[in-house]
């Protein structure tokens, strides 16, 4: 791989990664999601959003599983008997039902994930690859001075790893 390119090359820019405010309901972000899938088709499908708070600093990542499982009604968090066999859920009530919605109320700050690790913008891919392997993730925010200048995501790196596998 080559360590010339560096993290920034790669990285999908702020102000096309979805992000947004501590304060959005799961709702918001879902249509913000539903709207970058739809603007970025064919070029790259948004797994997360980012949270920030009102100075704009990094709070967490709102992943598609947080969101999913913020929707989760709540006798599936209470019942180990349900957890032993999801199947039973259908006796306790609709999964799909009007529980969701009111669930997609609740505010993403409430199912964000932390930040686990980031990376300098200026720093080489080969950094970038060990971290995501090391901390287990699939995207990392990139910083620039301080700022959160973008993401990074495993897919990206994996696509410059088969470059240099196949000789392209």
């Amino acid at each position: 791989m080559s360590d010339t390119k560096s993290v920034r090359e790669l990285m999908i820019p702020l102000e096309d990664y979805p992000h947004i405010p501590y304060w959005f309901t799961l709702r918001q972000a879902m249509a913000i999601v539903r709207e970058a899938s739809i603007k970025f088709e064919g070029s790259f499908e948004p797994r997360a959003v980012l949270v920030f708070d009102e100075k704009y600093q990094l709070m967490g990542m709102l992943t598609l599983r947080d969101i999913i499982r913020g929707l989760e009604p709540r006798f599936m968090h209470e019942t180990a008997l349900v957890k032993g066999d999801p199947n039973l859920s259908v006796l306790m009530g609709d999964l799909f039902g009007p529980g969701m919605r009111e669930a997609s109320q609740k505010p993403v700050s409430d199912v964000m994930s932390p930040i686990q690790v980031t990376i300098q913008g200026s720093d080489p891919i080969a950094k970038a690859v060990f971290l995501m392997i090391q901390e287990n993730v699939g995207m990392m925010p990139v910083v620039q001075n301080s700022k959160v200048a973008g993401m990074i995501r495993l897919s990206d790196l994996f696509i410059e790893i088969t470059k240099l596998v196949l000789g392209e």
